[in-house]
């Protein structure tokens, strides 16, 4: 388990950012002592106009390596079989942490080696004693969560059996054809719902094996497709209204779709309603969603690591996402980060559906 020397305070006190001036600056603080670092370290929550940020300097940066087996021959080398059933000899300095089946070992060794390490999982270890930590560190795994999933039959209800008229759909249609938004909603499993609010969409988190992750619930208006944002944000779950004690693990929205077409690119938004638009637009794209900014993130991203990518981020993300595809590509993902809507005189928010529907 990764422990980290510096983090993000937790807390709710917050400081004059240095770039602009704002009380909205969190600090880092040194995870021993709790104690402050100098003002310049930390970020802006005002992510979208300012975006300041700055991290403390990182430690040693290692790779996973696959392994089939590990084995000390002395009190200073470890020999390992790597997965390729290649052997190396290598200084237990350098190999900071190791599991059954994996080890991590550091970049400086691995440069001037002969193991293939570069689309590896990548992440930094710390340590205020030395450059490097002196012996191997079993991992100490975490306890994995038992996440649920809804049924197949809770979907054949609600899309089959039952479906009911929502607004985005019928907003759809003024401004496509019938056949278009049929298709684009089979294609989503799209269908209205009462839950929460009348004729609000839903949107299932289906993966790409076809498990039912999630289903969130958002409402729009029938006449301008915008969500209904007043006197309140019009978002909920499908699981608070049928199983309250659901354990949420999302997925990428139309990550089902990624087995349609292995030669096509896949395009990724923010919002579901993008995706779908889109979808009609430039269908010779997969288009899938994030359904939130945040959530452009490798987690969430790990089911199509190996296909090529394309991401448009909304007005005052691009940076963001930028420079999370660049950790990302530095792993072997191939996302290509788009700033055609960050080109534009939109406001920030806007999205790549806004900028081809104003057209």
């Amino acid at each position: 388990m990764e422990v980290f020397k510096y983090t993000l305070d937790k807390g709710s006190k917050k400081f004059l950012c240095p770039n602009c001036t704002k009380k909205t600056f969190v600090k880092y603080i040194e995870t021993d002592t709790g104690n402050y670092l100098t003002d310049d370290f930390g970020k802006c929550d005002r992510e979208q106009n300012c975006n300041y940020y700055k991290a403390p300097p990182k430690g040693n940066k290692c790779y996973l390596v696959p392994i089939l087996s590990l084995k000390s021959i002395s009190d200073k080398a470890t020999k390992i079989t790597d997965a390729n059933g290649i052997i190396n000899i290598i200084p237990k300095s350098q190999i900071l942490e190791q599991t059954k089946n994996d080890c991590w070992i550091t970049e400086w060794f691995l440069k001037n080696s002969s193991i293939q390490y570069t689309s590896n999982e990548v992440k930094y270890f710390y340590s205020t004693v030395s450059n490097f930590v002196n012996e191997v560190k079993e991992a100490v795994q975490p306890q994995q969560a038992k996440y649920n999933f809804h049924s197949l039959e809770l979907l054949n209800e609600i899309y089959f059996e039952k479906p009911q008229i929502d607004n985005l759909t019928e907003y759809l249609k003024l401004r496509f054809s019938n056949d278009e938004v049929t298709d684009a909603m089979q294609n989503y499993f799209i269908t209205g719902t009462n839950h929460f609010w009348n004729n609000s969409t839903a949107f299932w988190q289906i993966d790409d094996k076809e498990k039912i992750h999630a289903c969130k619930i958002m409402q729009y208006d029938r006449f301008t497709g915008k969500r209904i944002k007043e006197p309140y944000n019009h978002i909920n779950w499908l699981h608070k209204a049928t199983e309250p004690e659901f354990n949420l693990n999302q997925c990428l929205f139309g990550l089902h779709r990624i087995n349609e077409d292995y030669q096509k690119t896949i395009a990724i938004v923010e919002s579901e309603k993008t995706a779908i638009i889109m979808s009609i637009l430039l269908p010779h794209y997969i288009w899938i969603a994030t359904g939130s900014k945040g959530n452009f993130k490798f987690e969430m991203l790990k089911p199509i690591k190996k296909r090529n990518i394309v991401s448009y981020p909304d007005k005052g993300e691009y940076n963001n996402w930028l420079n999370k595809a660049t950790e990302l590509n530095a792993i072997g993902f191939k996302i290509a980060v788009s700033d055609l809507i960050e080109q534009t005189d939109f406001e920030n928010g806007y999205d790549l559906a806004d900028y081809y529907l104003n057209l």
